[in-house]
């Protein structure tokens, strides 16, 4: 006998291996998908908190680089505000010749937020505010005199240590993420 084709049945049975192997292929690719998805938020946070991190320690390490000469005719300290969650103090951060009076601090949209005024000749105007980095979930400051025992005597500060924690925003399984800084202050 000559046969020239499948029968049904072989056809039917060829057809639910086929769905089961395709079934398996899909479910495999969901997966890896939402891993890749899941990894690429943890390094976008890690990221966001690192470069955040950079500009604050640059930053605040300028404190007291005073090219207007604000500390000594408005006899007030460099380090103006040093509380355990936010920071406010005088320096030329941007580098242009003129004093600025920063301050860094956390909001309750888990963002920290540098609010920047540049020294016009007699006051620090309002300031502008801009976010230095999202998906934080706790900022700290910790402040150290010159022999490296924690102060809160603004006059004192020589040294600060930042620490912050990051949370994944969206996606994934919810992981935090320390990070922490020193920061030696060049100008006092």
């Amino acid at each position: 006998m000559h046969r020239n084709g499948f029968t049904l049945l072989e056809t039917v049975i060829f057809s639910a291996i086929f769905v089961l192997v395709m079934m398996a292929v899909y479910t495999t690719y969901i997966t890896t998908q939402a891993t890749f998805t899941a990894e690429l938020n943890k390094i976008e946070v890690q990221q966001n908190a690192w470069v955040g991190m950079e500009r604050m320690s640059r930053e605040i390490r300028s404190a007291g680089f005073d090219p207007s000469d604000v500390v000594t005719t408005q006899s007030t300290t460099p380090i103006q505000v040093a509380n355990a969650n936010d920071i406010t103090f005088i320096g030329d951060v941007d580098g242009d010749g003129n004093t600025d009076q920063v301050r860094y601090s956390l909001n309750e949209n888990g963002q920290i937020i540098q609010e920047s005024s540049t020294w016009n000749g007699v006051d620090f105007p309002a300031p502008t505010e801009s976010v230095v980095a999202d998906g934080v979930i706790a900022l700290a400051f910790t402040y150290f005199d010159a022999s490296d025992t924690v102060t809160a005597t603004l006059a004192d500060i020589r040294r600060i240590t930042i620490d912050l924690r990051t949370r994944e925003a969206r996606g994934g399984r919810p992981a935090t993420f320390p990070l922490a800084t020193d920061v030696r202050l060049r100008n006092l």
